[in-house]
């Protein structure tokens, strides 16, 4: 299901939120997992940037573009999962997180929760903003607030409850998971810093400096500016009945078999 809205922000910028609902059936869960159990889920999420462009690559390329350099450069399409949390709503637990957009591509929020040893229902809204001079994510966030298109997703998503069939509720109570234990999928230390050099390598996309000549003159933002943004969108940020976030970052991955640290929230 597809459901659209349209705000416009101001006088300059025109954007849609739009949500795609889906069932999504995990077939290859290993022997006795069930996505009722929190540690599946993050594994989950961590599947899916395995195997979708979120998790993915473009090619990329020296700053001062020699010719002469024939390393393979591989920049990420997006900075994710930021800001990932569990909340509870409408008598469900919900796996949420967001992704930021280095190159192009639009603005996603993620909200997955358990229907099913099987089966999750999955919340993609996707934010897009249309602005002149503003080609690539970075000039895009410095001039446009997404204010509006988060307090829609909240009002839509409070509307939302799910709930479970006879056999998917006999499943979920036969799944223990441990109190106040909620893994969650993490960016690392390295993750940010190669966040921070591609968005900078694309922040003149599509986008002109006045202060340079058109033709042949840099029009990328300063690195520092870059930096100062992907540090300010990365900082967690709880939202309504959050009951766990994590942290900005982690130095590196941990394995599938510790979770990942998380706050507790004290509001749950």
């Amino acid at each position: 299901m597809k459901l659209y809205r349209s705000p416009i922000l101001d006088a300059e910028t025109v954007g849609d939120l739009v949500l795609r609902l889906s069932v999504l059936n995990v077939k290859d869960l290993p022997v006795n997992q069930s996505l009722f159990q929190r540690s599946a889920m993050r594994d989950l999420v961590n599947r899916l940037h395995e195997s979708t462009d979120i998790g993915g690559s473009h090619k990329g390329h020296t700053e001062d573009r020699n010719p002469f350099d024939l390393t393979q450069y591989r920049w990420p399409n997006y900075l994710t999962p930021i800001n990932s949390q569990w909340l509870s709503r409408n008598g469900s637990e919900w796996l949420y997180f967001e992704t930021q957009p280095l190159w192009t591509g639009a603005l996603d929020f993620f909200w997955l929760t358990p229907i099913g040893h099987q089966h999750c229902v999955v919340g993609h809204f996707m934010i897009t903003h249309w602005l002149r001079n503003a080609g690539n994510p970075y000039r895009q966030a410095d001039r446009s607030s997404t204010a509006n298109y988060r307090q829609l997703m909240e009002r839509i998503m409070d509307t939302i409850s799910i709930e479970l069939s006879g056999n998917a509720g006999t499943e979920q109570k036969s799944i223990c998971n441990p109190e106040d234990e909620y893994p969650l999928p993490n960016i690392t230390e390295q993750m940010v810093a190669q966040a921070k050099h591609t968005s900078y390598m694309w922040s003149g996309k599509g986008y002109t400096d006045k202060s340079q000549p058109k033709q042949g003159g840099d029009h990328r933002a300063p690195k520092e500016d870059v930096a100062a943004f992907i540090d300010q969108r990365i900082q967690p940020r709880p939202l309504p009945g959050c009951m766990a976030i994590g942290p900005a970052f982690v130095e590196k991955e941990a394995s599938n078999n510790q979770p990942e640290s998380a706050a507790i929230a004290s509001n749950r």
